[in-house]
């Protein structure tokens, strides 16, 4: 693992949970530090910030593209944590279409090939797919639609990529994985913050959504 002390110890600290506190560090900011990486560490931060858009992006696709950006980023990105990353949030993206699908008493969608899917198909006609002990924001995210609360319904599925990912970060000191941790959760938090924003601060939103694109570049 590369060590990138400077950097890293120089993001300030983000709040214990990502509805807690204000963004700690702006977007220029960050582009100023991912220039501080190798030229490899810089291209798999615009791998990252290309998943990060496109998940930004409204829910109204097709499955079939769903499944082509998942085989395309998996076939692109070479990092373990990032793959992981990756990973992990198409599970609980194919768990959230899953579900709708479920409730709306439609057939299962075309799933990506994991190997959740596979359980989701074997369990279709059981409640949330007997995965509740597996996915533990399962239960309380089915809730949250059920009262007809889709922010809290979101809280859900941000509180567990917040915490997955900070318990993640405790096995880096200092190092790219560190840094791309610090991204991914500045990432949540910014989503979280902007939902409630008003007109101007949606627009500064959309101003520093290059922040992860960009990887640095532009400044």
């Amino acid at each position: 693992m590369t060590s990138y002390y400077t950097p890293v110890a120089s993001l300030p600290p983000l709040p214990r949970q990502f509805d807690a506190g204000p963004i700690p560090v702006t977007a220029a900011s960050l582009r100023r530090r991912v220039t501080m990486l190798d030229i490899e560490h810089q291209q798999v931060v615009r791998q990252l910030g290309d998943f990060f858009r496109w998940d930004r992006q409204p829910q109204e696709r097709s499955d079939a593209e769903v499944r082509v950006t998942y085989r395309r980023l998996t076939a692109a990105i070479r990092n373990p944590l990032v793959t992981h990353i990756v990973h992990h949030r198409f599970e609980m993206r194919t768990l959230v279409a899953a579900i709708r699908h479920q409730r709306g008493g439609l057939p299962p969608p075309d799933l990506p090939e994991l190997p959740l899917s596979i359980d989701i198909r074997r369990n279709w006609d059981q409640p949330r797919f007997r995965l509740d002990a597996r996915f533990s924001w399962l239960p309380p995210f089915c809730q949250a639609l059920d009262e007809n609360r889709p922010k809290r319904a979101k809280w859900h599925l941000f509180s567990e990529l917040w915490n997955h990912w900070s318990r993640l970060d405790e096995a880096y000191y200092f190092t790219f994985e560190s840094f791309v941790l610090y991204l991914a959760r500045w990432e949540i938090l910014r989503r979280w913050v902007s939902q409630d924003a008003t007109r101007g601060q949606q627009r500064f939103g959309d101003l520093v959504d290059n922040i992860l694109q960009s990887g640095g570049a532009h400044i």
